[in-house]
């Protein structure tokens, strides 16, 4: 009986690659992935935090267009356009939303309760503001900083106490040092003019640019939404239209760059665990630099790190690739033309009403679970334009184009050679989904990757697929850099 026998050296790498596979689940379920999904209940909303960052545009909208306090008169008698864009009770509501967020914080933050101090004391609840004035935790800065902050705190005191403002030295403050003591937002100093009747220099300064960024995160998303439920009533039409008629032509090939257990190596290995351990040495490294540097150091770590975590996936892919004498990039199917941004547009239409219903369901059912992106709080307290420059290479280059290549280029092409395309599409975006470590956003992110893997099934271009990745992530970093302003 004949018996053919592999050579040793190729039983030993595939020993290897076996040992090597299930060392990178083990520590994919209980290092990498398990905790983190886990721990992703446990973290601060910034749901919060953006809902609070909304509020404060629409007040300060309000003030732009002439209305010094936005609220709503006996009977309610505002204007539709006035209630919908500028909200007619943005004070009342934003006054709700910062004790929320107090009451969330175990430690008293100073910066949080002269927010409310300054909304408060703006809707004529003098009370409310006294005690939490009284409550201040003291300004640890420098001598000057402090002084400032007393003589604003007793001026408020006296106006929360309904006596004119005597605290002779207010008017005297430089207007840096008072704007250095006033939260970083330009609601609060003009909210502060109007408390104290003061007329510093940045009490004259026009908020008209708040109503533009007001339509743009306000409007931009819904009218996106809307025409994307118009395309799916187009495409239902043109389904029941052709149901009888000739089929459309079937998806494109893709080329499976990898057999199963490569993929699931490379995957497992490559991209979580070495792509993780590549990330976590990356910042061990830069982290005392991190530490002294603002806002512009940490974009450029931010940078840094996800390229350390990208470079060993890439790695291996090549490595796996080589050793199945397999060569060059042609497998990608870029496909870049002037097909690719109509599709990647189109798609995402399609896919953006379904995300934002999905996510809003989330949001209903676990209003207090945090997401996963440290990027969010990074470009929210960020308003550095070279920092938000290097944030938007990372969100809408970097990550489009290594997520692409590991979730549509890679995983999808070789699951759908051996489990069919639609179940390619479901086992990538699952993946996909679960590499961000956020069990509040798998559902959004699930729809998000069908959405993507069925552009790349429908016209078999990476490029497409990159586009229209970029294309989310970057009105996500617009929405935030907006509201960051």
């Amino acid at each position: 009986m004949n018996q053919t026998h592999r050579p040793h050296h190729l039983k030993w790498t595939e020993d290897v690659r076996k040992l090597l596979l299930a060392l990178s689940l083990v520590l994919t379920v209980f290092v990498f992935w398990g905790p983190s999904l886990l721990g992703s209940l446990e973290r601060p909303s910034v749901q919060g935090v953006l809902e609070q960052r909304q509020l404060e545009l629409q007040a300060l909208a309000g003030r732009a267009v002439g209305q010094e306090t936005v609220t709503r008169p006996t009977g309610g008698n505002v204007p539709l356009l006035s209630r919908q864009l500028f909200g007619a009770d943005a004070l009342q509501e934003l006054a709700a939303a910062l004790q929320e967020r107090q009451d969330n914080i175990a430690t008293a933050d100073r910066d949080l309760r002269l927010r409310q101090v300054l909304v408060l004391l703006a809707i004529h609840q003098p009370e409310q503001a006294r005690l939490l004035l009284e409550s201040l935790p003291p300004v640890t800065g420098p001598a000057e900083e402090s002084s400032a902050a007393v003589i604003l705190q007793q001026a408020l005191l006296q106006r929360a106490a309904g006596t004119p403002t005597t605290v002779a030295p207010l008017a005297d403050l430089a207007p840096e040092a008072l704007e250095d003591v006033l939260p970083r937002h330009p609601l609060y100093p003009s909210l502060a003019c109007s408390i104290l009747d003061l007329d510093h220099p940045f009490c004259r300064q026009s908020h008209g640019g708040a109503v533009t960024r007001l339509v743009l995160v306000g409007l931009v998303g819904p009218l996106a939404a809307l025409v994307g439920i118009l395309l799916w009533l187009v495409q239902l039409a043109r389904w029941l239209w052709s149901r009888n008629r000739s089929q459309p032509p079937s998806p494109q090939p893709m080329a499976a760059p990898l057999t199963l257990p490569a993929l699931m190596l490379f995957f497992f290995g490559g991209v979580v665990v070495l792509g993780n351990g590549g990330g976590i040495l990356a910042l061990s490294a830069l982290w005392p630099w991190v530490q002294q540097a603002g806002s512009t150091g940490q974009a450029m770590a931010t940078m840094l790190v996800y390229g350390a975590q990208a470079l060993p996936g890439l790695a291996i892919l090549h490595w796996l690739r080589r050793s199945e004498d397999q060569s060059g990039w042609q497998w990608l199917q870029w496909g870049l033309g002037w097909r690719s941004l109509p599709m990647a547009l189109g798609t995402l239409l399609l896919t953006l009403p379904l995300v934002l219903l999905t996510s809003w369901g989330v949001s209903r059912l676990f209003p207090h679970t945090g997401g996963s992106n440290p990027l969010l709080d990074l470009v929210l307290n960020s308003q550095d334009l070279t920092a938000l420059i290097f944030f938007a290479l990372t969100a809408c280059v970097l990550a489009p184009l290594y997520e692409e290549l590991v979730f549509r280029a890679t995983v999808l092409p070789t699951m759908a050679k051996f489990y069919g395309a639609g179940v390619g599409v479901l086992l990538s975006s699952l993946l996909f989904a679960a590499a961000h470590l956020s069990l509040v956003e798998f559902l959004p992110l699930l729809i998000l990757g069908l959405g993507l893997g069925w552009l790349r099934l429908r016209g078999g271009r990476l490029s497409a697929c990159v586009l229209m990745h970029a294309t989310w992530n970057g009105y996500t970093l617009a929405n935030l850099a907006l509201l960051s302003l």
